[in-house]
């Protein structure tokens, strides 16, 4: 539950910041990770971010996605339907409603169309305010599985920290996000390895580090390519005893291959 807070609380960070065809039966062509983007009409906001894991039943669409709004940031639940590539489906969390439309793209990994958001009682939102409306796109986010390799961009060593490991992305059960695990190894750092936990939704990833114990020493936030081949972003390290090089924690910049 921790770490599902901690995500939430880190994806709502990443999102307030402003691939190739697949053989997927007729089905479950929507089944997935998805990073969707908002483009309103008009106002102030250029792009709202929504992102999470769609499951298809036959023609029925349900699952869950976290929305980055002004005044609406959290979970809601998705219902929907499928007919040919049209798509039709809504999200809902507390006090608005997403309302979207379009179509499947021919490579099955994209997504497009019209919205329209009704706001009733967000925070900070005047109740019953006019429906906003856009256009919307949306990316299939492939899984992060395999073997990784990459660099720690250290703060406190002013140097380049070669890395490498293994992930696995959990399985898909409609939720807005789902789990990462795996280990990593770091040469010539404060530690020489750390397990992995973490979690992603859409491009959006956090990865927690712990010690063999399982005690935390650090993570990771960063944003994933739509082909599940690279992660880039910042890492933290928590302070680490009397070892020098990180007696103080750490931090830098994270870039990671698959």
């Amino acid at each position: 539950m921790q770490c599902r807070i901690a995500f939430l609380v880190a994806l709502s960070l990443l999102t307030s910041a402003c691939g190739s065809a697949n053989s997927k039966s007729s089905s479950e062509l929507i089944s997935g990770n998805w990073q969707m983007n908002l483009v309103p009409t008009r106002g102030k906001v250029t792009i709202i971010s929504q992102s999470g894991f769609l499951l298809q039943n036959d023609n029925v669409i349900i699952g869950s996605m976290f929305l980055g709004y002004p005044s609406c940031t959290g979970v809601g639940s998705v219902a929907g339907s499928i007919s040919g590539t049209n798509i039709e489906f809504t999200v809902d969390l507390a006090g608005l409603t997403v309302n979207l439309s379009g179509a499947l793209g021919s490579d099955q990994a994209s997504m497009s169309g019209a919205y329209d958001i009704l706001v009733s009682g967000c925070q900070g939102s005047e109740t019953n305010t006019p429906p906003e409306t856009g256009s919307w796109t949306a990316n299939l986010v492939k899984p992060l599985n395999g073997n990784f390799q990459g660099t720690f961009m250290s703060k406190s060593l002013q140097t380049l920290l070669p890395v490498t490991g293994q992930v696995t992305q959990g399985q898909n059960t409609g939720l807005s996000d789902t789990s990462l695990t795996g280990n990593l190894s770091i040469s010539g750092y404060c530690f020489t390895g750390a397990n992995i936990s973490g979690l992603v939704s859409g491009t959006n990833v956090v990865i927690f580090l712990a010690d063999p114990s399982g005690v935390q020493i650090g993570q990771v936030m960063g944003t994933s390519t739509v082909d599940g081949t690279s992660v880039t972003g910042t890492y933290e390290i928590l302070p680490q005893g009397s070892t020098k090089a990180c007696s103080d924690g750490d931090h830098g910049e994270v870039a990671l291959t698959l």
